[in-house]
């Protein structure tokens, strides 16, 4: 009586071949496989004819006998045909020693009939082993479609077990670390990382870490054939086994180039800024560098008063010449006097030699005056005598020297209204604000926070020797909630005592000075991005050259949500 097959579908009945060197039990096999209702597609007595015949009709299972004719057995040639034509085997054997057994265990058979065996041990056997390699199949068909769809993927996948060693790598992460297909798997994964030894501990930290607690950790690989990448590892539990990992490589080589020119496109001179604000300030100092008339830079403290003055020299047909810088906040009119005339020997007490003073020293090039609202009243018409006459008298000389001196001037008053108390002189004031320059207090131009603190952050990195790559987005969006009433110069500071106290590569909000998370308002958002929208964004800005209209058609979206996103992102958006 035929028993149904667990594959008899429409596809047809299971195809098996039969390997068997006694002819009379091949074809008493062969016909209980036909009575359970299975197709047998041959039978073979040596290994070389299994083998031939498996290859030409790639079967549903072979059934192979342990003692074949010739000189290769059946475990041997059963071994090369899951190998090479990937056929499921089950070995028949008369001979169950543990020798035997271990050695048909090394080819993965998917089970065994011990001789002398009856119809139903032969239907089990053949039922389970022909369902179990349908679910192998399936298996390897969903593993081969996962690893399809992670090659194509921009990013790297790495696959890491619960004892450490890589069970999976996909073609993006074996070109990112530098390994051929295959060379990585079941090794540590500490081997497969060609990064600095500091690097591999970060990442190692990161893996034992809570999830909650993983911050993206920045990576420098440099492959065996010299290809050096830049990457970003987002580490997550693996969802069969949370003992395992799952690590996506994201290569953050260009996207870091990008930043470096948005970087170098930000910066003007020492100044950072791509806001609007900053950008007139920008402007103006382009115009004002080619006069020779003298100009005000105002604004609070803090804000760049004498980064924008060193700009508009360096700018100038006096840019080889001297830039001399004074603070006049805090002098007497002796000290004021000696230190911008300068005095001859004995002038006055303290005069025990003779100083040139600061106009002869800026000669031919530009003299700064920083807070010249603090300068005593006869020394400020002295200095209008020297700006109207281009001459200067130094203290105790009867005789005055000419000086071709550019003046720039710098307050955080409102010396128009101290000319209105009395306490500036109004000639004075109308003479050194031929020009002005009005430089915004940082919470006017809080989008460039983030270009600031990239830039503080790599001075304090170098100088602690500290891998400190950014701020983590909690910690970004307090400093773009606090005031700053201290301006860029606080910003600076607060990243200096931030990277000081950091353990992290990442600086954290308990990181930052006490004030920043005491006052940071705490009903305002800053929004945050995804890294795949960071490199969405920076990959369009790279195709336009820079054009935010064209990036933004690119990933078509709108402009105006592009330069939200940009914003959002910590990058410039201003419209073109």
């Amino acid at each position: 009586m035929n028993s149904a097959s667990p594959l008899d579908t429409a596809a047809g009945p299971a195809r098996i071949l039969v390997v068997e060197d006694e002819s009379i039990v091949a074809v008493d096999l062969a016909a209980r496989l036909q009575r359970l209702g299975h197709q047998v597609v041959g039978t073979a007595r040596s290994a070389d004819e299994a083998y031939r015949i498996a290859a030409a009709h790639k079967p549903d299972l072979v059934l192979m006998d342990i003692r074949l004719e010739g000189e290769e057995d059946g475990v041997s040639v059963g071994t090369r045909i899951r190998h090479d034509l990937d056929v499921a085997v089950v070995f028949l054997t008369a001979y169950a020693d543990s020798r035997t057994l271990e050695r048909a265990r090394q080819a993965a058979p998917l089970g065994y009939i011990i001789k002398p065996f009856d119809q139903r041990d032969l239907e089990v056997t053949v039922s389970v082993a022909l369902h179990r390699s349908q679910l192998d199949r399936r298996l390897r068909r969903a593993h081969d479609d996962l690893r399809a769809v992670l090659d194509v993927q921009r990013h790297g996948t790495v696959v890491v077990d619960s004892q450490g060693c890589v069970t999976l790598v996909s073609r993006a992460a074996e070109r990112l670390l530098g390994f051929g297909a295959g060379q990585a798997l079941g090794r540590p994964w500490q081997t497969v990382f060609p990064v600095p030894a500091g690097e591999v501990e970060q990442l190692a930290r990161t893996l034992r870490e809570a999830p909650q607690q993983r911050e993206n950790v920045l990576l420098h690989s440099q492959t065996a054939a010299g290809e050096a990448y830049l990457i970003e590892v987002e580490v997550t539990n693996d969802a069969r086994d949370d003992s395992g990992r799952m690590l996506f490589l994201y290569d953050v080589s260009r996207v870091a180039s990008l930043e470096r020119l948005l970087d170098e496109r930000a910066r003007f001179g020492d100044i950072i800024g791509h806001s609007d604000p900053m950008l007139k300030v920008f402007a103006l100092v382009r115009d004002f560098a080619s006069i020779e008339a003298p100009v005000l830079v105002d604004g609070e403290t803090g804000v760049g008063k004498e980064l924008v003055a060193r700009a508009m020299h360096a700018r100038s047909k006096r840019a080889e010449r001297p830039f001399v810088a004074v603070n006049c906040a805090g002098l007497n009119e002796e000290l004021a006097s000696s230190q911008l005339f300068g005095h001859a020997r004995g002038a006055f007490t303290s005069a025990v030699s003779e100083h040139e003073g600061l106009f002869k020293a800026a000669d031919s090039g530009t003299l700064f005056l920083d807070e010249i609202g603090e300068l005593p009243p006869r020394v400020q018409a002295n200095l209008l005598r020297v700006l109207e006459e281009g001459i200067v008298h130094a203290v105790g000389k009867t005789r005055g020297e000419p000086v071709d001196v550019r003046i720039i001037a710098a307050t955080n008053r409102d010396l128009a209204r101290e000319v209105d108390a009395g306490r500036f002189r109004a000639d004075l004031f109308y003479r050194v604000r031929a020009a002005r320059i009005t430089v915004p207090p940082l919470r006017e131009h809080k989008e460039d926070i983030a270009l600031l603190v990239r830039s503080f952050l790599d001075e304090q990195s170098a100088l602690l020797g500290k891998p400190l790559r950014g701020f983590c987005n909690e910690a970004l969006r307090l400093l773009h909630l606090y005031g700053w009433p201290g301006n860029v110069r606080e910003l600076r500071n607060a990243v200096a005592v931030a990277a000081a106290r950091a353990r992290a590569s990442l600086i954290q909000p308990e990181d930052l000075p006490p004030e920043i998370l005491e006052k940071a308002t705490t009903d305002a958002s800053l929004p945050r991005g995804p890294l795949e929208t960071r490199l969405e964004v920076l990959e369009a800005l790279g195709r336009a050259g820079g054009n935010r209209s064209e990036a933004a058609r690119l990933l078509g979206i709108s402009r105006a949500t592009f330069y939200r996103r940009l914003t959002a992102l910590g990058f410039p958006a201003q419209s073109e």
